[in-house]
């Protein structure tokens, strides 16, 4: 028989130990009680004491450990304080993110990491390699890809952690191999974003008009660039929603403007001409030999950064629904202004021949650069450039913010060398501050790699295997956990659609990786410089074979014992996703204090903790 109501508790009363005579001190923020160290009997009277609010639900304490194991938070942030107490030991961290983005606001960052305008520049290459008909290659990869959004939009439903691959495959397959999909997504977007700078600098010069720039300047340039995208990272929120937004603004201008410009008074030929068209080569040998050259090149530049919407799960609303939603949304409006710019190259480009003239000289001004200003101006050149630039530098803003959010998701599992640096955040605004320091110095340091022109396309299909492999190992897994039936499905589901299609994506993805890595003179160089890319893609995964080792030293015990609240997946979605007390269900204010259980994996407002009878 349950006990009668209970009374609030008397003037005075202490949350964390009424008598005030044991060890434990009073709970703070991102702090919780020392179970090993000295407790006292008030705390395991309190066990079987129920806690009361002003509503008629009841939660028993003894549902809960007791209150010297419970945690205090501020929802949406984190803490890194710990006592200053000699018998007390450093205490664990609730570890959330702030929910700054909203359904658009998702769907406006994963667009500007697409930028649907280098559909001009990559196009005018792809015709290079593969004819008129090379932009095909852009409707194939979408295709793939929104396959693989529709498998990544059950995976986000279900489990709306940062991280997105890294967090899933941990789930779907272990920790060990979560930790290796989580490293190589973070070297692809290393590389990529390198790339991205450089290639972005080139469209610079072409601007000033210094179209021949030494490799050394090209570099130092670059790596300024990275500096300044990481310091626009550390500005308020509403200051990079503002860049996102202009980066959004002048794709569409560029796509849709251009486009019709373009197609409408400059075009040297007619559709038919450039669907089908596979130049002298019989279709069937084109497919299999300059179409495949073209479709590792649209990999490599099209349609990257669809997922960072599931990288920035945690900090997204609503994001069980909000995340697959942002990801078809971006694919097929940005897949669809990325074709439109490459069929209107295609149909107005003078000839294969002339977008290849001396790519060393300056790949911008030898591309789309050269085609625009033969069609309608060099201003009206300059002018696309200048678009192109804000896009890009968007981009590389917001791929800094996906990968220093990989870091951090890594360093939550104590699974990098100074973890505990790396997951600390801001007080205010929340952001991983140390984590977006490391990918910041990573990007400033790559460019000097670069010791030629050549070397950034190199850097730049290099990205591509680690990245599909990072999105073909969650993909393996589902399929297993399919087998099994042992999936749940989220809100999103595909219902007996999802074996196949997840299937199809996984067969697609392999595809792709073993496509980009292909020794090709035409992509990388003569030589051995062609073998970079597969070289690169073993030293990455033994460098991250190596970490992983260090990382899971005595049997994982490192990080298997590191008592984090939010070790669980579960927990860490509960975490990032609450804000309503589960005793008077009240919705919960960014900021405000709460206490989290972690037995029950409930928020109780401090309001209502505060009735606790001892």
């Amino acid at each position: 028989m349950p006990p009668a109501t209970p009374q609030p508790p008397p003037a005075g009363a202490h949350r964390a130990c009424p008598a005030r005579r044991c060890g434990v001190p009073s709970m703070v923020v991102g702090q919780r009680s020392d179970l090993r160290g000295p407790t006292h009997k008030a705390h395991s009277r309190a066990r079987n004491r129920p806690i009361s609010s002003s509503s008629t639900r009841l939660i028993w304490a003894s549902d809960f450990p007791a209150f010297a194991s419970s945690y205090t938070l501020r929802i949406g942030s984190m803490s890194d304080s710990t006592f200053d107490r000699s018998d007390a030991l450093p205490l664990a961290d609730v570890r959330t993110l702030r929910h700054g983005f909203g359904a658009r606001g998702a769907t406006g960052v994963s667009l500007t990491a697409i930028r649907p305008i280098v559909g001009f520049g990559g196009t005018a290459l792809l015709i290079s390699y593969a004819g008129l008909n090379a932009w095909t290659a852009l409707v194939a990869l979408l295709a793939i890809l929104l396959i693989v959004a529709a498998v990544f939009g059950t995976l986000a439903s279900r489990w709306p952690v940062e991280g997105s691959v890294q967090g899933w495959a941990r789930q779907l397959v272990g920790a060990r191999v979560g930790f290796i999909t989580g490293w190589l997504h973070l070297c692809s977007y290393s590389l990529f974003m390198a790339s991205l700078a450089y290639f972005d600098v080139q469209r610079i010069f072409y601007l000033v008009g210094f179209e021949s720039p030494s490799i050394v300047m090209a570099n130092v340039v670059t790596s300024l660039v990275m500096l300044l995208a990481t310091l626009v990272n550390f500005l308020p929120r509403a200051w990079g929603m503002a860049l996102v937004v202009a980066a959004v603004v002048a794709s569409l201008i560029g796509c849709v403007g251009y486009s019709i410009a373009l197609i409408a008074g400059h075009s040297s030929r007619g559709l038919a001409d450039v669907i089908g068209q596979s130049g002298s080569q019989p279709a069937g040998e084109w497919l299999t030999g300059s179409f495949l050259v073209a479709l590792a090149w649209a990999a490599a530049f099209a349609f990257r950064g669809f997922e960072l919407p599931a990288d920035m799960s945690e900090e997204i609303r609503d994001a069980p629904r909000a995340v697959p939603r942002a990801m078809f949304t971006t694919l097929i409006v940005g897949g669809a202004l990325t074709i439109l710019a490459g069929l209107s190259i295609a149909l107005v480009v003078p000839a294969a021949p002339a977008v290849t003239a001396d790519l060393a000289s300056n790949p911008y001004a030898a591309s789309d650069g050269s085609t625009v200003a033969a069609a309608m101006g060099t201003g009206a050149a300059k002018l696309l450039a200048l678009l192109i630039v804000i896009a890009t530098f968007a981009a590389v803003s917001v791929f800094q913010i996906a990968a220093s959010r990989t870091v951090w998701t890594m360093a939550r599992d104590r699974e990098l060398p100074a973890s505990a640096w790396l997951v600390r955040v801001t007080d205010r605004r929340r952001i991983p501050r140390n984590a977006l320091i490391v990918a910041g110095v990573i990007g400033v340091t790559l460019p000097f790699v670069i010791s030629k022109v050549k070397s950034a396309y190199i850097l730049q299909g290099a990205s591509v295997a680690p990245l599909m492999i990072a999105f073909l190992i969650p993909m393996l897994g589902r399929l297993t956990r399919r087998a099994r039936s042992t999936w749940r499905s989220g809100p999103f589901s595909l219902g007996g659609w999802a074996t196949p299609l997840t299937a199809v994506a996984a067969i697609a993805l392999l595809g792709l990786a073993v496509n980009s890595l292909w020794p090709r003179e035409i992509l990388y160089g003569t030589g051995s410089a062609k073998w970079i890319p597969a070289v690169l893609l073993v030293v990455l995964a033994v460098a991250g074979l190596l970490l992983m080792a260090w990382a899971f030293r005595g049997n994982g015990i490192h990080v298997r014992n590191h008592g984090h609240v939010d070790r669980y997946l579960h927990q860490r979605i509960l975490l990032a996703h609450t804000g309503t007390c589960s005793v008077c269900h009240r919705d919960l204010a960014h900021g405000e204090e709460v206490f989290w259980n972690p037995e029950a994996h409930v928020t109780i407002c401090v309001t209502c903790n505060d009735d606790v009878v001892v």
